[in-house]
């Protein structure tokens, strides 16, 4: 028969977790170890530590570089750099996970992808597609918003939550597309082109979560750059973190640092604009109050001018003259002999017809300003004894009066202090009650509390 073999002994995760760093630990190369490969996902933390992904074609490894090691780097990690980190293994006790610790790092190129995303940037650039001039207006309240982007992600909610807050009954139109992942940059395409084709909104938002330089790829393609560039349509970028740059950010007519940041540059506050509204409307009321006080003022001036108070007076002077000139000139008429008269009547009528005619449209003049102000006059009585007779109706609805003559009374202290309660008289007191037509003297026989009073 065959020896049962020896059972291993059992280790707990913890024991098992440090027994592989153990043999880490024990073979020399694996202690400072020399790895080349792409950044991906590479974050900084307010704490100083950094952590990425180390990949190539093959394979990745997460990474970490503390804040002490970080000092000792001479040149700003960024994703899409090739690098050669050293350092050393590690699984990390509580969460089992397998990381490398870099301690040092230098560079040795750039990656494949940050590579591309150079030149297809300098190539749009030198074609203009860059440039500010060509750059779209985004309007200030879009009758409908088109958002181009996943339907399952955080994205779209984040702009519905964001739009629901800032400018109640929006008009959204969601076109979903996948926004990774191979074939993602044909759909984009095609959903900025459709919206255009079919004139679906006045602004369209382009826009993903955040993630590494492979997860915005579709945003870095040229078919997606161009098919901005062609839209009639604004478009608003919205890919990744504030610290995320893609091709889509330049091609945009407007960048916004994050999709509840595209939301809020789309529509404004329409609490603010109400508001506003509100502001200009006292304003223009009050100007109009001011103008219409201006005018009554301008036209008492006018009504009190002498030329309209005493129309005759004012042309009295100029009328006494002309009949002076007139009787001048008969009288020196007289004393000529008959035939130097008759060569003097044509004159004398030449000279006084214009005389004649002047007058008379003076006071044509002065008959129709006349009439003029009296309609004037008439409108302005009628409009205001009509708001006294509403003012009348009000005031007689308000009155203590009116209230008497329903069948209500007041009744008095006799230092005419009014009663409000049976707890201010005594058994005895002599009051007065008022009413419509008079008053009446009494004297408190007995005093009758309601229930529960």
């Amino acid at each position: 028969m065959t020896k049962p073999s020896a059972v291993a002994d059992v280790m707990t995760v913890g024991e098992f977790n440090r027994r592989i760093n153990l043999l880490f630990e024990q073979d020399p190369e694996m202690q400072r170890a020399r790895v080349q490969g792409e950044i991906s996902d590479f974050k900084r933390y307010p704490s100083g530590h950094s952590y990425f992904t180390l990949k190539d074609d093959e394979a990745a490894v997460s990474c970490v570089l503390f804040r002490g090691s970080a000092g000792r780097v001479n040149f700003s990690p960024q994703s899409g750099m090739k690098v050669i980190a050293v350092g050393k293994p590690n699984v990390y006790d509580k969460t089992g996970r397998f990381q490398f610790i870099v301690s040092g790092m230098e560079q040795a190129g750039l990656g494949d992808l940050y590579l591309a995303f150079e030149q297809l940037k300098k190539k749009l650039a030198a074609e203009g597609l860059f440039a500010q001039e060509r750059k779209l207006a985004i309007p200030y309240i879009p009758q409908r918003i088109v958002a181009i982007t996943s339907e399952a992600g955080a994205v779209i909610r984040d702009i519905i939550h964001v739009l629901e807050r800032r400018y109640p009954g929006f008009n959204l139109l969601l076109i979903p597309v996948p926004v990774q992942g191979k074939g993602a940059e044909l759909q984009i395409a095609a959903a900025i082109r459709q919206a255009n084709a079919e004139n679906l909104g006045d602004v369209i938002i382009v826009g993903r979560g955040g993630g590494s330089l492979e997860d915005l790829q579709a945003f870095n393609e040229e078919i997606v750059a161009r098919a901005i560039a062609e839209s009639q349509i604004p478009v608003i970028s919205a890919v990744g973190h504030e610290t995320d740059y893609t091709i889509v950010d330049f091609v945009s007519d407007l960048r916004a640092p994050t999709p509840s940041a595209a939301a809020e540059l789309a529509v404004p506050h329409k609490a603010r604009l109400l508001e506003r509204q509100e502001q200009l409307s006292s304003a223009l009321e009050l100007s109009v109050l001011r103008r219409l006080e201006s005018e009554r003022k301008r036209l008492r001036q006018l009504r009190e001018r002498p030329v309209l108070m005493q129309a005759a007076e004012f042309v009295a002077p100029q009328r006494r003259q002309l009949d002076f000139l007139r009787q001048q000139l008969l009288s020196e008429m007289r004393r000529l002999p008959r035939e130097a008269r008759n060569q003097l009547l044509p004159l004398q009528h030449r000279l006084s017809r214009p005389l004649e005619q002047k007058h008379a449209r003076e006071s044509k003049k002065l008959e129709l300003l006349s009439s003029r102000l009296v309609n004037i006059i008439r409108s302005r009585t009628a409009t205001q004894r009509s708001l006294f007779e509403r003012l009348l109706v009000s005031l007689d609805a308000l009155s203590p009066l009116a209230i008497l003559a329903r069948g209500y009374n007041l009744t008095y202290t006799e230092d005419k202090q009014l009663i409000s309660s049976v707890s201010e008289v005594t058994r005895g007191d002599t009051i007065s009650v008022r009413l419509q037509d008079g008053s009446l003297l009494c004297d408190v026989r007995e005093i009758i509390l309601e229930a529960g009073k």
